[in-house]
């Protein structure tokens, strides 16, 4: 159905990456429904709803590399560019099915999604390692490579109108100039004077509702983020004691 309907690339993106987390938000629902007290599952699907913002900041920086392969195809049609796009779409993919999988597990262990912190205990807490058995590896592993095979076969099923050229010159340019201002918004979580933050997912006094709303690969780059401007800022303050 929507392989037929006259959808702009990026939309389908977009609507894509939309469905692909909320797919990964209900099988953290489903993994993790002992969690959730009777009552209150109601609650916990707001966090479909709650989590949206959060989404499309994620998928406005996923976006940027297609978005420039869309533009260079757009004037330059040329296979190697759509083998580019599709490579970094099939990567992108992996990884979010990879980070999502983990999350399960690590969540149950230590009730929390995986972070900068969390993936250092982690490596290198032996206690950590205990609850990782060969087979649980395995497992894990077979639960990324299925679920990435959906998210494959899904891209290459419905988004395939990445290479069609748009005819009209005001129409082309016109989108791109609007995408990039959409995807900087989206980014921000809107037009608010601060950029929005995982507190912005928060709406339930249950603490993991909470999480389910927030976007676990944002939570992840977020908090590596934060780790290295916090590194940064120590160098120089050391830098400065120094003197």
């Amino acid at each position: 159905m929507l392989k037929k309907i006259q959808i702009h690339f990026i939309v389908r993106l977009i609507i894509f990456w939309l469905l692909y987390f909320a797919l990964f938000r209900m099988l953290f629902i489903v993994y993790h429904h002992a969690k959730i007290l009777d009552g209150q599952h109601s609650e916990t699907g707001l966090s479909f709803l709650y989590g949206v913002r959060l989404d499309l900041s994620t998928i406005s920086i996923a976006l940027i590399i297609p978005f420039v392969l869309w533009v260079f195809q757009q004037f330059f049609k040329n296979r190697l560019i759509h083998l580019l796009n599709l490579g970094y779409n099939c990567l992108l993919i992996i990884f979010v099915s990879a980070l999502s999988i983990f999350n399960l597990k690590i969540y149950g262990e230590l009730d929390t999604l995986v972070g900068e912190r969390a993936l250092k205990y982690f490596i290198s807490s032996n206690e950590a390692h205990s609850f990782i058995s060969f087979w649980s590896v395995m497992l894990l592993l077979c639960a990324v490579a299925l679920f990435a095979y959906i998210g494959i076969r899904g891209y290459r099923r419905y988004l395939t109108n990445f290479s069609y050229p748009i005819e009209n010159k005001k129409i082309k340019y016109s989108l791109i100039f609007i995408i990039p201002v959409f995807l900087i918004i989206a980014f921000r979580g809107g037009l608010q004077a601060s950029p929005i933050n995982e507190s912005d997912s928060s709406y339930s006094d249950l603490p993991i509702n909470n999480v389910i709303a927030t976007n676990n690969v944002w939570y992840f780059v977020h908090t590596y983020w934060d780790t290295s401007q916090d590194q940064n800022f120590n160098i120089i303050i050391d830098e400065k004691l120094k003197k």
